[in-house]
């Protein structure tokens, strides 16, 4: 009896591993919330009168919604690696308060991060998985950073070549979600 479960595991292992073949490459599209490293950052925004307010540059950082491309290669039927890279824009608002000078630029912030991908068993129509991705951001002005993503939860539905993709995202390029279309081939 040990050894039919055994062979029996086994066999469930191969023939999901080789379903898994079938379509092992992945390239999904996300549109996401915005940028966490800088939302809302403000710098030295102080409204009051003392000298220090007037003296001082006042910075503020606004950004757009992340658009996210990923793309995976099925390992094992539970198990897929593969790379994320994002784009999104940062506005940035500088002021002194002495001479009322302004000054207003825009600077594009790329981050990639390797990833792997945790499925959780589900039906065909609608699965779940878990991700962890850790690399690097960078935008212009701000030189390089430590990025890292993390879908505690994620979920795929429809079809098995083409599919819809929504995940709770929390990390530093992006706290929220994101949603997005997928690709199997």
């Amino acid at each position: 009896m040990k050894k039919l479960l055994i062979s029996l595991f086994v066999l469930v292992g191969i023939c999901g591993s080789a379903a898994a073949q079938n379509h092992p490459h992945e390239l999904n599209l996300y549109i996401g919330g915005f940028n966490s490293q800088f939302v809302n950052y403000n710098y030295n925004l102080d409204y009051s009168s003392d000298l220090y307010a007037l003296y001082e540059p006042q910075t503020s950082i606004t950004t757009g919604p992340v658009i996210t491309l990923d793309y995976n290669y099925t390992v094992l039927n539970w198990l897929s690696v593969g790379l994320q890279l994002h784009y999104n824009y940062l506005n940035v608002n500088t002021m002194t308060r002495i001479d009322y000078s302004y000054h207003h630029y825009k600077s594009d912030m790329f981050s990639f991060l390797p990833e792997v991908k945790l499925r959780i068993p589900s039906s065909a129509h609608f699965r779940l998985y878990g991700r962890a991705a850790v690399g690097v951001s960078f935008a212009s002005q701000y030189g390089t950073r430590f990025a890292y993503d993390l879908v505690p939860i994620g979920c795929e539905w429809a079809g098995q070549r083409v599919y819809g993709t929504a995940e709770a995202v929390f990390g530093s390029v992006i706290k929220g979600g994101r949603i997005g279309i997928g690709f199997r081939f």
